[in-house]
């Protein structure tokens, strides 16, 4: 079996009265996709934002290559390894592809941006199928490639996790598998795991190793990607 990389135990955490996670437990293994499927509301978003540090919980455990990062800020997750990418792209919209990439690459390393080398950009841009359109505006890009750029702006730190939050939302749908494709030999291209939240069961079943569903704040199974859509939630 596949070693696992990430482990969490008893995950909770509620907003006012409303309990958005009630004791999910989950293993991510090395290699593996693991696709996050469930109704709006069902906690989907909550546990990639408790995974990566975003929300203090209320209780759980977290583990990653064995060590405890249950309390751990966002930044020190980045450092260890966990990524991640947003529903809304988070680029700057007054620049180019290659100045976005150039100001995630001295962020990650801690360098000013004039000791950025284009080796570097044009690693990560190329690795995600965007060197060409360098120097477009983001305006120019289809949603599809905005969502590429989201994602290789969370990969200049070369992660062993990457979490996905919808990558295939506000995406043509005839070009959703050519953003899947790409996303997939990228991230095998960098050794990475990944765990995404996605509506679009096709895509699932296609890309996903395994297919965490939650409904209400729990995990109420964890399928085949041939059977995610017959459980019940």
């Amino acid at each position: 079996m596949e070693e696992v990389i990430l482990k969490a135990v008893g995950l909770r955490k509620s907003f006012g009265g409303v309990r958005a996670l009630d004791g999910v437990d989950l293993e991510v293994r090395r290699g593996e996709y693991l696709a996050i499927v469930g109704p709006n509301g069902s906690g989907k978003t909550t546990l990639i934002n408790a995974l990566t540090g975003f929300i203090r919980l209320d209780s759980g455990k977290i583990l990653f290559l064995g060590r405890e990062i249950t309390n751990l800020p966002p930044q020190r997750r980045v450092r260890l390894g966990i990524a991640r990418s947003f529903q809304l792209p988070s680029a700057f919209w007054g620049l180019t592809v290659y100045e976005n990439v150039a100001i995630a690459v001295a962020a990650a390393k801690g360098i000013s941006l004039r000791r950025v080398e284009e080796r570097e950009v044009r690693e990560t841009l190329e690795l995600f199928g965007l060197w060409e359109k360098r120097m477009y505006s983001l305006e120019k890009l289809s949603e599809g490639e905005k969502k590429l750029l989201d994602v290789a702006l969370a990969a200049v730190s070369r992660p062993k996790l990457m979490l996905l939050d919808e990558p295939t939302s506000s995406v043509a749908a005839d070009d959703k598998y050519r953003i899947m494709d790409s996303l997939a030999s990228s991230l095998k291209s960098l050794g990475a795991s990944a765990v995404f939240v996605e509506h679009d069961l096709d895509i699932v079943k296609k890309y996903a190793s395994r297919v965490l569903v939650m409904a209400q704040g729990r995990v109420v199974a964890v399928a085949k990607p041939e059977d995610a859509d017959r459980v019940e939630v």
